[in-house]
């Protein structure tokens, strides 16, 4: 009887085992191709300027050249010292533009090998860069992490310890310091130095007190005569024109010439922004000229009633670019195109520009300064309602 329960136990023992071996190969199996992945790489389809690569296993940083293929671990960067970018396609048909001062790892692209599945998840340590979404990606950021879906239109921009998503397209999951958020198409989220995730409008003001609802708060005045034997100009606030039934206020700049010499009078302000990531930079104001007694921009093409100024730093670190716009009603000399804006005398006339649409290197990238101001001998000019908006 003994050594007959001994045989049925061993026995039993025996198709135990083999039944935990059948179910561990057939589990391993399925983990096999349900989690087997294939590496893919991703395309380089333009670039500009010196775009330098780090590549898996090298320690050393080396430009791009005339590779066409990065695989997964690359990193990508694109310093200032010159105007680049880089555009790369990848394995979905997802897109990236890589702008100056931004770095990307290609941190993990892979494809199932035996099931239709993917994973993508890039991560961006510095700069703006613009994604379109053929599939998800999840692009790692030092303060979080930022899941973007399909057929999407983003830009993920690190401003020093600010992450910045901006969404044209789709929908953005933003998490970080266990707190997450959903932001939609023509929204922002930021996550900031103490972890914390905010939502606003895509679209970002860019100066204060730019109504002149507090007057002249937030601005430096400007007077400058270039002989002590004239007097400076004036500054008045008046009525502006209405905007949906609501009154706006006027800066007004009124110079009388004694001696016929040149005079600037308006205000500034400093600005110091980043804007490196906004696709637009929208630059609204309406104006009205009432006199003037120089034809145009003067003798030196540069002395207009009413003028719109700017200083930025351009795509190359430490660059300076000015910009400005004058205002005139009538001229008997030929006016450069994009110097100046003709409008009605005595009529209020809505200006409108968009400042990134021009040639790559130079695209603001830093604002420094704007100023708003008259210039020539005698004027009498206004401005109301100035905006200007990142997007």
């Amino acid at each position: 009887m003994r050594a007959e329960r001994r045989a049925w136990l061993i026995l039993w023992v025996a198709f135990a085992t083999f039944c935990a071996l059948v179910f561990a190969a057939i589990k391993f199996a399925v983990d096999y191709v349900s989690t087997a992945q294939v590496d893919q790489g991703a395309e380089v389809t333009a670039s500009r300027g010196p775009v330098i690569v780090n590549l898996p296993g090298s320690p050393d940083m080396t430009l791009l050249g005339t590779r066409s293929e990065l695989g997964v671990g690359t990193v990508v960067a694109l310093d200032r010292t010159a105007v680049a970018t880089v555009d790369l396609r990848l394995f979905d048909d997802s897109t990236i533009h890589v702008l100056g001062g931004a770095s990307i790892e290609l941190t993990r692209m892979e494809v199932g090998r035996f099931i239709n599945q993917h994973s993508l998840v890039l991560t961006q340590t510095s700069g703006p860069i613009q994604y379109a979404t053929g599939g998800p990606i999840d692009v790692q950021v030092p303060n979080g992490l930022v899941q973007l879906a399909p057929h999407g239109d983003y830009t993920v921009w690190i401003d020093g310890e600010t992450t910045r998503v901006l969404v044209y397209g789709g929908e953005a999951h933003v998490s970080a310091g266990g707190a997450a958020t959903s932001v939609t198409e023509g929204r922002r989220a930021e996550i900031d130095a103490q972890l914390q995730v905010h939502t606003a409008d895509r679209q970002m003001p860019l100066l204060l007190n730019s109504d002149f609802a507090l007057n002249d708060q937030n601005w430096t005045p400007l007077d400058q005569p270039n002989s002590a034997l004239d007097v400076n100009g004036q500054r008045f606030w008046v009525a502006g024109p209405e905007e949906a039934g609501v009154q706006t206020t006027a800066l007004r700049v009124l110079r009388d010439s004694l001696k016929g010499e040149h005079g600037e009078t308006g205000l500034v302000q400093k600005v110091d922004r980043d804007v490196s990531g906004f696709r637009h930079l929208w630059l609204r104001a309406w104006v009205r000229v009432d006199y003037a007694d120089l034809s145009g921009g003067g003798t030196l093409g540069s002395e207009y009633p009413m003028m719109l100024q700017m200083q930025y730093e351009g795509p190359v670190e430490g660059s300076r670019n000015p910009w400005s716009i004058g205002m005139y009603y009538a001229t008997d000399r030929p006016v450069p195109v994009g110097v100046a804006f003709q409008v009605p005398q005595g009529e209020w006339q809505r200006y409108e520009v968009d400042l990134m649409t021009t040639e790559l290197s130079k695209i603001p990238y830093r604002l420094l300064e704007f100023a708003v101001m008259g210039q020539g001998h005698s004027y009498d000019a206004r401005i109301a309602d100035i905006s200007l908006v990142g997007d």
